[in-house]
């Protein structure tokens, strides 16, 4: 027989999830900065309130990711996520299809590359959300046995990714005093500037952060919950650097028309 809370803390569906998420757009509120503290401090917190289904004192989560998505490009440092076709020189196999694609459109080299780059800028913010259902399934493996549904590691993944978007937007504006102060001091930033640098601060970022929020959510003990939040942090520099950036360009290369 069934009791009173089984039914209150059954997971949403994936169409419940996208309505409150699209409610949640058009009456986005206060909710919004209720929400950022907990999304640091409290990793897990929220996705663990959101699939308790208790009354809503934060906001949805795909609502949450739609907004910071949005704002992260529009105030992102850098290059950070600035790709361009410079950044794909390197790959024969993508430099064919962008010579193939040429061709068919009768462009020249600059008008062509210029074309690509402009649309680059604009789509590169759409697509940030590939990466979210394939996390999702990356955890439904890894947590296999603990038979969640897949709306529940969804949830899980809007706000990490949530949690993400944020912290890149901020961290290089932090890191740009103490690059600036290291300087002064003599010490050679050139390593610590490095792309190779940053993926390492992602990578433990993120493995502090997962850590804690998959050990509050899926409750296994703490040499799995690291073991496995290590893997989930090595999936997201991957889905960033292999799927997310190579897939996009073929959906750049795909919109360009005559």
């Amino acid at each position: 027989m069934e009791q009173p809370n089984q039914k209150k803390n059954k997971p949403e569906p994936v169409t419940r999830l996208t309505h409150d998420a699209l409610h949640d757009l058009i009456h986005f509120d206060s909710k919004f900065f209720r929400t950022l503290p907990p999304l640091f401090f409290k990793p897990g917190y929220l996705t663990e309130h959101a699939l308790k289904n208790d009354e809503q004192k934060y906001v949805k989560p795909f609502a949450l990711f739609v907004f910071l998505n949005f704002i992260f490009f529009i105030f992102k440092y850098g290059g950070l996520f600035t790709y361009s076709i410079d950044g794909y020189r390197n790959s024969s196999v993508m430099m064919n299809y962008f010579a193939k694609k040429q061709i068919g459109l009768h462009l020249s080299t600059v008008i062509m590359e210029d074309r690509f780059n402009t649309a680059m800028h604009f789509e590169q913010k759409e697509y940030f959300v590939i990466m979210i259902p394939i996390f999702a399934l990356i955890l439904q493996f890894l947590f296999f046995f603990k038979r969640r549904a897949y709306a529940e590691h969804l949830v899980f993944s809007l706000y990490f990714y949530s949690f993400f978007i944020v912290y890149l937007m901020i961290v290089p504006y932090l890191a740009i005093p103490i690059f600036w102060l290291l300087q002064n001091m003599g010490t050679d930033i050139k390593l610590l500037n490095s792309e190779a640098a940053l993926a390492i601060l992602v990578l433990l970022i993120n493995l502090v952060y997962l850590s804690f929020a998959a050990r509050r959510i899926y409750k296994e003990n703490y040499f799995s919950t690291i073991v496995k939040s290590a893997v989930l942090s090595i999936a997201v520099y991957l889905l960033i650097a292999y799927v997310y950036r190579n897939a996009l360009f073929f959906i750049v290369l795909h919109s360009l028309s005559e």
